[in-house]
């Protein structure tokens, strides 16, 4: 038996604006993952099955999944950057970032052309 799903209220809402499902799937879903009902009771509610009630879950908690899948690549793209590089977000007059752009470019790492090549010698 799978282990029941459960979100934080501050989890719910972060994902609420993602989901493109009716207001009461949203509402359905609510009462199973946070508020802990069960989907038989949740479904006696809304007048639906326990299984609309489960779909309504499954389409939030893969969302869910989503977002965190999407914090997890945001928190590691900083791994990608060069040393003693970060990433930022700019906010500033449309004028400033094309000069901070051009002073990036010119403080940007060469790129690398394929593989770093080495030399072969001839064993005797």
């Amino acid at each position: 038996m799978r282990a029941k799903r459960r979100m934080t209220a501050a989890e719910f809402e972060a994902v609420r604006p993602l989901l493109n499902i009716s207001d009461d799937r949203i509402k359905a879903a609510r009462l199973a993952l946070v508020d802990g009902q069960t989907l038989a009771a949740v479904g006696y509610q809304f007048g639906w099955s326990r299984q609309a009630v489960g779909d309504a879950v499954n389409v939030v908690w893969k969302k869910l999944e989503d977002y965190h899948e999407a914090q997890r690549v945001t928190a590691n793209a900083g791994a990608l950057l060069p040393p003693g590089w970060e990433q930022v977000t700019l906010i500033a007059p449309s004028h400033l970032i094309a000069k901070f752009r051009s002073e990036i470019a010119q403080a940007s790492p060469p790129p690398m052309q394929g593989k770093p090549r080495t030399r072969k010698t001839k064993e005797k």
